[in-house]
């Protein structure tokens, strides 16, 4: 009995030990930086808001808060349909690479206009999501 015990306290240890690792923890999971205008969840298959709206110099903070690693971009390069994503002429494409569970990519939009982007890993399911660029006050 004792050693069943011992065995399901490790189990559950192990368990917690390695959840902690696939995204319940990092800095997705702390507060926004003080430069994030916006907030973007990255979910299991979908952002969080789908749109955000700032100004010209602001940041949009792109947070993976799923189990799996996401990534986020706008260039049409590395897209499977360049349909899925645009910028605004004279806007400098972004991709943040592999975003694994619980981290952060930060973006500062200086271009005012309308960014589409997707998560190249989950483009075939929808992911996609938009920010607005107003004019700078």
């Amino acid at each position: 009995m004792k050693s069943s015990r011992t065995i399901s306290s490790f189990v559950l240890l192990t368990s917690l030990a390695a959840l902690s690792g696939c995204g319940l923890s990092g800095p997705a999971h702390d507060e926004p930086t003080k430069d994030a205008a916006a907030v973007v969840d990255m979910g299991f298959v979908s952002f969080d808001p789908v749109a955000v709206h700032i100004h010209a110099g602001q940041t949009v903070e792109f947070r993976n808060t799923a189990l799996i690693t996401h990534n986020v971009t706008d260039d049409k390069a590395v897209v499977a349909d360049p349909a899925d994503v645009s910028m605004p002429a004279g806007a400098i494409a972004f991709n943040s690479g592999d975003l694994p569970a619980g981290q952060v990519y930060s973006v500062k939009f200086d271009v005012p206009g309308t960014y589409k982007y997707v998560c190249l890993r989950h483009e075939g399911h929808d992911m996609k999501g938009t920010v607005v660029v107003d004019p700078a006050p």
